[in-house]
């Protein structure tokens, strides 16, 4: 572990950080013709005159469905139809919500305090959303041991003895993870019938690493979809556990081949391929553009960042790309009409591709795409390079690459 930043680094964000909430949603509110209800109740301490919200969670994200104001008892009652177990959240704010995990029929109390709902909450009526607490109180355990050392070790200054010092604390964080890290492992095994047990497999302890962050902790999610698949089937936040689990495999097996490729001296093509449509409305593969540097570009015609790093993209693309550099730009768009209007303005003189659609995108997904804009820079020959560099740092790579 290293003293500058965070002291402990994970290994891959799992490809469905869409995932990671596991708690975002796309469902219908008390519509009609559901076989069945939640209803979710209870008191708020010195919640009066504060609004409450009811979020259903999915693999998209979070959608409001109801909201009351509290009345002076701090009383509040939801019902919402549901026919499969489901992930919901009420809130005070953004960052002050309890998460459950609600069965069809369920009677679930609340009581908690506003100040800090997830602080201080108890759940009753639920399995789910118990095991989810279970979760919940233990993570917030482990961050408390944590943040102490980390501050600790932020601010300790080098000089006699500095190096025991920070080997001891390394010491107890590791211990503490350990701990947290084998915790999660026993619950997942214990509960794996359980749709809390996607939420073990997705748990971070800071926004870049999570609990379960070593190559082997693939496994976890494979045995955890190949046994919820069987009995929910038809859940988004299922089917979206199974599609993660296939892709990090594949992603792993890619890393496994070039690693032993490299060892034996072997040259070989190591990176996904993408096949979609282009702005001819035929499709383009990037392993069919024979350059020897090719920049995957993920981004949207309508995200402000990703049109500004296209623009400062374009002297770096017509510096090298008679030298044999191609840019292959992944749109993630909701209108093929528009999206072209937007290309043809910008001017962008490079291959472009896109993925329509509103849900998961499985080119961002095979790329283990976090956010975008997004880049992966790919020598032909061995692989991915270099991911997610600055318009100069591209430069610079290019500049060596071709001198």
């Amino acid at each position: 572990m290293k003293r500058a930043g965070r002291v402990y680094r994970s290994y891959t964000a799992p490809a469905a950080a869409m995932l990671i909430l596991i708690t975002s949603v796309a469902l219908i509110f008390n519509s009609c013709g559901e076989p069945s209800r939640v209803h979710i109740t209870g008191h708020i301490e010195e919640g009066a005159g504060r609004m409450l919200w009811l979020d259903k969670l999915g693999v998209a994200g979070p959608v409001p469905l109801d909201s009351i104001e509290l009345g002076s008892n701090g009383r509040f009652g939801f019902r919402a139809g549901l026919s499969t177990p489901a992930f919901y959240r009420i809130r005070i704010a953004d960052n002050n919500f309890v998460t459950l995990l609600a069965e069809p029929g369920e009677r679930i109390n609340i009581e908690a305090e506003a100040s800090s709902l997830p602080g201080t909450y108890r759940v009753e009526g639920s399995e789910g959303s118990s095991l989810l607490k279970k979760l919940n109180d233990r993570l917030v355990e482990t961050k408390r041991q944590i943040d102490p050392l980390v501050k600790e070790i932020v601010e300790l200054e080098e000089g006699p003895g500095f190096e025991e010092e920070e080997a001891r604390i390394n010491h107890e964080l590791e211990e503490i993870i350990r701990a947290q890290r084998q915790f999660s492992i026993a619950f997942i095994l214990d509960n794996m019938e359980s749709l809390a047990a996607i939420t073990a497999l997705y748990q971070q302890l800071d926004d870049e690493t999570y609990v379960l962050n070593q190559t082997r902790d693939i496994q976890y999610l494979k045995i955890v979809a190949e046994s919820l698949m069987k009995i929910h089937p038809g859940s988004p936040h299922v089917r979206a556990l199974a599609a993660d689990a296939e892709n990090q495999e594949r992603a792993y097996e890619a890393y496994r081949f070039a690693a032993m490729a490299e060892q034996s001296g072997n040259v070989v093509t190591t990176y996904p391929d993408i096949n979609m449509p282009g702005t001819d409305g035929g499709n383009i593969s990037l392993y069919s553009l024979p350059e020897r540097y090719k920049l995957v570009f993920f981004g949207s015609s309508l995200n402000q960042e990703s049109m500004q790093f296209a623009h400062d993209l374009i002297p770096v693309y017509n510096a090298f790309r008679n030298r044999g550099f191609q840019v292959y730009q992944v749109s993630v768009e909701r209108d093929r009409e528009e999206w072209l209007r937007r290309i043809e303005f910008s001017e962008l003189p490079w291959v472009h591709v896109v993925e329509l659609g509103e849900g998961s995108f499985s080119a961002a997904q095979a790329y283990n795409v976090q956010q975008i804009p997004a880049n992966y820079l790919i020598n032909r020959d061995v692989g991915v390079v270099a991911r997610n560099l600055s318009v100069p740092e591209l430069r610079r790579r290019l500049a060596r690459a071709f001198d």
